[in-house]
């Protein structure tokens, strides 16, 4: 069954209104402790720079005042440190660890947010992360392989990519359920084949709109245009997204739109960094 609105004008409202962009983000200055030399500090910047370049959904530009940024990202390299360990047997090993912080500054709203970052070996075995061989030189080299998947996981929590599901055409199945629909991302937006959303659906709660995650995930099947792909529906609550997209459809003054959340890949922390 499907379910198709000859609501030209509306589509392109649509697309134009909730149409996401590529997040632009401005690396700002890197500082670190006395203890920290200038060639780590410089280290830990670029391997930022290119793990955030990395993600699709991220632009990155390189202005003096943030100009056209969204936000800006500085960093304080706080510690990195090299010790040398010998076992019973008289091998010798060396230890990486190293901790720096990233603050995110929203250009619009002046807001920031700060994370440390930690290369210790501390937390469970997954996340025990340092540099460890038994050469010295690959032992320092190793601790930056971190970066590039920490950076990754940076990006989709502080800079996620939403976006809108199309209300002019969607399919469902014969008990109601969607089954395919478009969404108002696409290339521009980093968006590729297999990429996966949640859905939320929301509502007005006491004057406020309020969102609520949705049973149901979708994937990217095509990518349509710089700003529409075409996704399969899978989920139990596959039926209220469905009346929520009609509704809103039906009455877009007062029905909300159905939006989505882009999921981020799964990685193994950076292991396979490691191990290459």
């Amino acid at each position: 069954m499907k379910k198709i609105f000859l609501l030209a004008a509306v589509m392109v409202a649509s697309l134009t209104v909730f149409a996401g962009r590529k997040t632009v983000i401005c690396m700002g200055a890197f500082e670190s402790a006395q203890s920290v030399s200038a060639d780590v500090q410089e280290k830990v910047k670029q391997n930022v720079q290119s793990g955030l370049s990395a993600v699709n959904h991220l632009q990155l530009i390189e202005s003096a005042d943030g100009l056209g940024a969204d936000y800006i990202i500085t960093g304080n390299v706080l510690s990195y440190n090299v010790t040398r360990q010998v076992n019973d047997k008289g091998e010798v090993t060396y230890k990486t660890t190293m901790s720096y912080t990233l603050t995110s500054t929203d250009v619009k709203e002046g807001t920031t947010t700060t994370e440390t970052f930690n290369y210790d070996g501390s937390g469970a075995f997954m996340s025990m992360k340092f540099g460890l061989s038994g050469s010295e030189a690959e032992s320092r080299e190793e601790v930056y392989k971190f970066i590039a998947p920490d950076m990754k996981r940076f990006a989709y929590a502080n800079y996620p990519l939403a976006g809108q599901i199309v209300e002019a055409d969607y399919t469902l199945d014969k008990k109601g359920k969607l089954t395919e629909c478009y969404i108002t991302l696409g290339s521009e937006d980093g968006v590729d084949t297999k990429t996966k959303f949640t859905v939320l659906l929301g509502k007005m709660v006491a004057g406020r709109t309020t969102r609520q995650k949705a049973d149901v995930k979708l994937e990217v099947v095509e990518i349509v245009a710089g700003d529409l792909s075409r996704c399969k529906v899978s989920g139990k609550e596959a039926d209220k997204v469905a009346a929520a997209l009609e509704a809103y459809a039906s009455n877009p003054g007062t029905a909300l739109p159905v939006t989505v959340n882009m999921l981020p890949p799964r990685d193994n922390g950076g292991w396979d960094q490691l191990f290459k």
